[in-house]
């Protein structure tokens, strides 16, 4: 099932650009990844270079590093509101069905500091403790 119309319309005025328009999105993810070190890229993988630069870079060990990510941020968004809006912007040409499970794979959410859609397994040099931000806690 596709997004009618008029709910591809509403979403885009409620939602923040970047959730509904992938030119946005990956505009400002550049932005992060140049300006932030968002990464690593695929992680999945072992990544050792990236953890240990951010380990240097934060002046704690590697471990303590990859504790350090994006899915435990205070900027990182993951309210039913924000999940619906990730989810519509992914629908726009696609089943809501596909979107949802590119959302749930991803582990996605909203990153606030960047404005883009954002993957909870990374990091960057913004990283804020105390989160993710969810119903049970939005501010």
């Amino acid at each position: 099932m596709t997004l009618t119309p008029a709910i591809a319309k509403l979403l885009k005025a409620s939602c923040p650009t970047a959730t509904q328009d992938v030119r946005a999105n990956l505009k400002n993810r550049k932005k992060a990844i140049s300006g932030a070190n968002y990464g690593p890229l695929n992680p999945s993988e072992k990544n050792d270079e990236f953890w240990a630069e951010t380990a240097k870079e934060w002046s704690v060990s590697v471990a303590e590093a990859k504790k350090q990510r994006c899915g435990n941020c205070a900027a990182f968004i993951q309210t039913s509101a924000m999940m619906e809006c990730i989810e519509g912007g992914l629908a726009q040409g696609d089943s809501a069905a596909n979107a949802y499970d590119v959302a749930e794979a991803g582990e996605l959410g909203y990153c606030e500091a960047f404005d883009f859609k954002c993957a909870s397994r990374r990091t960057c040099r913004a990283w804020i403790v105390g989160g993710p931000i969810t119903d049970k806690n939005k501010k």
